[in-house]
């Protein structure tokens, strides 16, 4: 994830010297989007990074409803253990 933050990064940074007029990279255009190549880069990087924050987001949830089903699922066991 770090790489998607540093590739974001420099990109925005790229962006804010083209848009100074340090650099030229506005006349590149996407067509059919018409935007800058640029523009779409950031975009695709924010959906990229996005994307990752939300899928670690829900693994994490999974493997902490994992660990809570095994937790039932031994109390359970003990459960029935103590009833025979």
């Amino acid at each position: 994830m770090v790489w998607w933050v540093f590739a974001l990064a420099v990109l925005s940074i790229l962006s804010y010297l083209s848009d100074v007029g340090i650099l030229s990279l506005h006349a590149i255009r996407v067509p059919g989007l018409n935007a800058s190549l640029i523009s779409v880069l950031i975009l695709l990087s924010a959906a990229g990074l996005l994307s990752r924050i939300l899928w670690m987001k829900k693994k994490g949830r999974r493997e902490e409803l994992e660990e809570k089903v095994r937790e039932l699922e031994s109390r359970l066991a003990s459960l029935i253990a103590e009833k025979k």
